[in-house]
């Protein structure tokens, strides 16, 4: 939260309106509303033509727009800098937890602003434990993914696409998570989804790349999520493959009998050693680091973008694994202190699970620990956002912020009682399920 007291005394004479007076305060914006998602705290409100708005945020009840550079209000200013600020305007990576309070002022030309909005609290919660249904989509979904277009800016919430694949060569998209678009069906049963966004936060030209995988190790691709192309056709004497994600150097996909396939862009595949021949369900990476898991305990990692595997069998191979992904930040409050310094901390935690409640942690090194987690029936999937997610078939959550012994808990139950994949924007999560039910969580 440091680094959100930027430009502050640059930008004071600005702000109180110091470069000249031309003009005059105004009143103060209609309709002030807080703004709050998973590490995002902000406001809106009605914005008209001829005025220009001052936005300042504190964690101190006590803010105003006049006493906002106080020593003991720790105020800051949103997005303005002295130049006309729309709305919505926000603080992006904020704490989880912690009340930000918000108020809003508007002048003409370069007068000091009028008297401020009433302030309003937001209070950022990570996303997982609260879920709205979405709608049907009429098909058996097998995976999901997610492309970012915008993360979270100064002056706008995240935005992309989320995209559900399935049997018969189904594809859905959404911009929400929530109202899901048909796509025109592909030659191939699909079962997992990834992109790639070559350019995030230039929403006019993103470089886009999306890519699906399904039965024969069929790929096909598409550059917007509408608009999809075979690149490779399926071979019924090639395994199934079930699952694609992004790594430090394009795309890594696993499958059936142990296959490991690796793309720098998406069309043209190369066929990797993965040292095991047992089922993998699931793959997923940061940067170059790769862990793909499957039955019989099986975890394979690589630390080269794929293209070279080390595989282990833990617990005795007692369980089959399912999916596994990465916690890499934690920026949630916890009782009267932050998690980390600043609140921003890498914890750089590997989480899989799968049948039989199975939860093992690895937490940088070679080892993977078992969690107990009671009560915990099959786990399909799971994700992380500020916190981890995992789902299990009947759709019940389990969430943890670092995923460690004793640090799970049950959640609401998310409504797709047939879950079979999750996808996280990195600021919420969208879970699918066979019958081509899904819900959101923000």
């Amino acid at each position: 939260m440091k680094s959100l007291l930027i430009c502050i005394l640059a930008a004071s004479a600005a702000l109180t309106g110091c470069i000249g007076n031309s003009g005059s305060p105004s009143r103060a914006p209609g309709n002030v509303q807080a703004v709050s998602g998973d590490g995002i705290a902000g406001v809106t409100w009605t914005s008209e033509a001829d005025q220009v708005y001052l936005v300042f945020g504190s964690n101190n009840p006590a803010l105003t727009t006049t006493n906002w550079l106080d020593v003991g209000i720790g105020g800051f200013p949103l997005n303005n800098y002295g130049t006309k600020a729309q709305p919505p305007s926000l603080v992006c990576n904020a704490g989880n937890g912690l009340d930000y309070f918000f108020t809003v002022d508007a002048r003409t030309g370069t007068a000091p602003g009028g008297v401020g909005s009433p302030d309003v609290t937001a209070t950022p919660r990570s996303a997982g434990s609260k879920w709205a249904a979405g709608t049907g989509m009429g098909a058996t979904i097998n995976g999901t993914g997610y492309a970012t277009i915008t993360t979270c800016l100064p002056t706008g919430l995240p935005t992309g696409i989320f995209v559900a694949v399935g049997l018969g060569g189904a594809i859905f998209t959404s911009s929400d998570g929530s109202k899901w678009t048909q796509r025109s069906p592909v030659a191939a049963d699909l079962y997992g989804v990834a992109a790639i966004t070559g350019f995030p936060n230039n929403p006019t030209a993103p470089a886009l790349i999306f890519v699906a995988v399904g039965a024969g190790a069929a790929v096909v691709t598409s550059t917007d999520g509408i608009t999809w192309t075979t690149s490779i056709v399926g071979n019924p004497a090639l395994p199934t493959v079930r699952s694609v994600t992004v790594s430090g150097t394009g795309f890594v996909a696993v499958g059936d009998a142990g296959r490991i396939q690796t793309s720098t862009d998406g069309v043209n595949w190369t066929v990797r050693a993965s040292g095991t021949t047992v089922n993998l369900h699931n793959v997923n990476c940061v940067s170059q680091i790769c862990f793909a898991v499957g039955d019989d305990g099986q975890i394979d990692a690589s630390s080269d973008g794929g293209a070279s595997w080390s595989p282990q069998t833990i617990a005795g191979g007692a369980y089959a694994l399912r999916a596994v992904t990465n916690g890499n930040h934690d920026i949630n409050e916890t009782g009267n202190g932050v998690v980390g310094v600043g609140g921003v901390v890498a914890i750089n935690t590997w989480v899989a699970v799968g049948d039989s409640g199975a939860v093992f942690v690895n937490s940088g090194g070679g080892t993977w620990t078992q969690v107990p987690l009671a009560g915990a029936p099959n786990l399909t999937a799971i994700g992380y956002t500020s916190q981890f997610v995992a789902i299990d078939a009947a759709g019940n959550a389990y969430v943890s912020q670092t995923g460690t012994v004793g640090s799970w808990s049950a959640t609401a139950a998310t409504g797709v009682t047939d879950a079979v994949g999750i996808a996280t924007s990195g600021y919420g999560f969208v879970v699918v399920g066979t019958a081509g039910d899904s819900a959101s969580s923000f």
